[in-house]
């Protein structure tokens, strides 16, 4: 997606309300909190208002002036209520498991802002041979060449996706723990982060990420909330399919086959869970000169890159992982499609030296 930072892109309603009512409670002033944005009280009050990224942006920078405080992404991020999420902001109180909520939020944040599109296009999430689930939370902000933004939206990031671990997983397993590690010296006064919903913080690590046992990840629970969450989830869809016109067709049924990638997927499935005949999905792609049967193999070499460059599983169970015959069918796939060796692509990334997430 090609996104104009001034063009009116990102729905007011949305995040942007989110973040003025969250400055707001902190302590900002409303006059001040919208200087130089273009906006106004009224505005809150209309149906549909779109704004640009650069608006958005001066919000963000007004708010973080306004507020100074150790940990104020953090405080923010506590804050933000589900309802600016749109309607993906609810399946937190009625999804099935994490796994299910982590990927209604990855494939509908696009409705909140057309930045996540490019988001959601990058796998995220891997399993590590420890059984744990680790997702890192380092990636790209759009604001890295500036430390004050960067931290702020680094901040906000690890508290809104502690509380969808925290109120997504099942805790009834084994070992409900969330365990953090966090890319930076420990800071001097710690209290801002005493208010996350995690069991264990560790300052000074290689990497940003969240980790918990798969079992807390993937085990359902809340049975009797399943019809609520598909009721959210085709509301979700109908607005994706509406009001997001620069989401090619093809850019839809990637998001789909990442976030309901099983070894065994195909097209009868996925046609089946978007409501269309597999001839009309089919027709769909090849309108935009494109196949199932390559975005299939474009996901899985996705997913067993990922894998192979994050986790320390060994080859043949990353291989099972994503759906090839055994390690030597993995092997050759990965030299076709990346130009290097599986142990290449493993050392690029320091796998060896990189100790497993607590």
């Amino acid at each position: 997606m090609d996104l104009d930072p001034n063009s009116g892109l990102v729905p007011l309603h949305r995040h942007p309300l989110g973040f003025i009512e969250a400055f707001c409670h902190l302590g900002a002033p409303l006059e001040r909190l919208l200087e130089g944005t273009g906006l106004s009280a009224p505005m809150f009050e209309m149906q549909e208002v779109m704004i640009s990224y650069r608006q958005f942006q001066r919000l963000l920078y007004n708010g973080i002036h306004l507020c100074q405080r150790p940990g104020l992404g953090l405080a923010v991020g506590m804050h933000f209520d589900w309802s600016y999420w749109g309607p993906v902001g609810y399946v937190v109180h009625c999804s099935p498991s994490l796994k299910h909520a982590g990927e209604a939020f990855r494939r509908y944040l696009v409705t909140a802002q057309p930045l996540f599109a490019e988001h959601a296009a990058q796998p995220n999430a891997y399993l590590d041979a420890d059984g744990r689930i680790v997702e890192p939370i380092d990636y790209m902000t759009g604001s890295d060449d500036d430390p004050l933004m960067r931290d702020f939206i680094r901040e906000w990031r690890l508290a809104i996706t502690l509380r969808i671990w925290d109120q997504c997983g099942n805790k009834s397993v084994a070992d409900p723990s969330l365990h953090v590690r966090l890319g930076f010296p420990e800071p001097a006064d710690r209290r801002p982060y005493e208010i996350l919903p995690c069991d264990s913080l560790t300052f000074g690590c290689q990497e940003y990420a969240i980790s918990a046992h798969m079992d807390y990840v993937f085990q359902r629970f809340r049975p009797f909330r399943k019809r609520a969450f598909e009721k959210l989830i085709r509301e979700c869809e109908r607005e994706l399919t509406h009001r997001v016109e620069a989401v090619t067709f093809t850019e839809r049924v990637f998001w789909h086959v990442r976030a309901y990638f099983r070894p065994d997927l195909d097209l009868n499935a996925v046609a089946r869970q978007m409501r269309l005949t597999p001839r009309s999905l089919t027709r769909r792609l090849a309108c935009e000169s494109a196949s199932f049967r390559k975005i299939l193999y474009e996901v899985r070499m996705e997913i067993a890159s990922h894998q192979l460059r994050h986790s320390s599983l060994d080859v043949d169970e990353v291989a099972a992982l994503a759906g090839f015959s055994c390690g030597s069918s993995l092997r050759r796939a990965v030299k076709g499609w990346a130009g290097m060796t599986v142990s290449e692509m493993r050392n690029q990334e320091g796998i060896g030296s990189r100790g497993n997430l607590t």
